[in-house]
Order: C-alpha cells, then sequence, then structure tokens
C-alpha cells in the first residue's frame, strides 16, 4: 500500500505581505483596543504549525472559493503572474477559515501556494 504523496506549500510573498499587513493593522489599534490582534496571532500561529501539517496530505481540506464573485483586478493580475509558474497544472482555489480570518490557497498537482489572508469582513483577497 503507497502512503499518498505529500505535497509542498509554499508561502508568496504576497501572502506574507497580506500577513504583515493584518498584523500591522492590528499594531496600529492597540492603543484603542489592547487585546487588538489576538487573533490575528492565532492565524499566524496556525499558519506556522497547522497548515503545513495538514496541507500536504489533505490538500483539499478547505472549501472551494468563490473568486469569481469577489475577484479584484488585483486578485487577476496576481493569477496571471502565477499561470506560468503552474503551466499544465489545474488551480484549484480554495479557503481555509481560522477564527475571524480566511487563508486563500491554490492547489495544484504538486503543490500547494498559500496565496492572501484577509479577516472575513473583508470584501476581496488584496
Amino acid at each position: 500500500m503507497n502512503a499518498p504523496r505529500l505535497l509542498p506549500v509554499v508561502a508568496t510573498r504576497r501572502f506574507e505581505r497580506a500577513l504583515d499587513a493584518l498584523l500591522e493593522y492590528y499594531d496600529g489599534i492597540r492603543h484603542l483596543h489592547p487585546d487588538a490582534g489576538s487573533r490575528a496571532l492565532l492565524l499566524i500561529d496556525v499558519v506556522e504549525h497547522e497548515l503545513p501539517q495538514l496541507l500536504p496530505g489533505q490538500p483539499d481540506i478547505g472549501r472551494p472559493a468563490q473568486l469569481s464573485l469577489t475577484q479584484s483586478q488585483v486578485e487577476r493580475n496576481w493569477l496571471t503572474r502565477l499561470a506560468p509558474l503552474t503551466a499544465h497544472r489545474r488551480l484549484q482555489a480554495r479557503e481555509w477559515l481560522v477564527s475571524d480570518f480566511r487563508v486563500l490557497y491554490y492547489r495544484t498537482s504538486s503543490a500547494v501556494y498559500l496565496a492572501s489572508a484577509r479577516h472575513v469582513r473583508e470584501a476581496e483577497y488584496k
């Protein structure tokens, strides 16, 4: 019996910028709300510890993302740049809900690309 092939999880620069922007936002409002950012820190913990263990073996665990409804011009541009890197591989956009945040990732036959993160109240991924 063969073990399922584990896919590498690749955190894109875009994903890292999205996490930085979330942390910066919460740091900026900490003077108003001392607990601001505690859920964002939970997101960071999940991204660092849980997703790298779950996604390689179960890349379809998140729900399909509805990008056709919320896709911004930035998202379309990013997908255009990603397409050559994933030539001949079918991209599947998926979302993983972590507390009050959604993590957008793309699954291909050979890797999982962490693409962005946003608060559930934000209209679109950046």
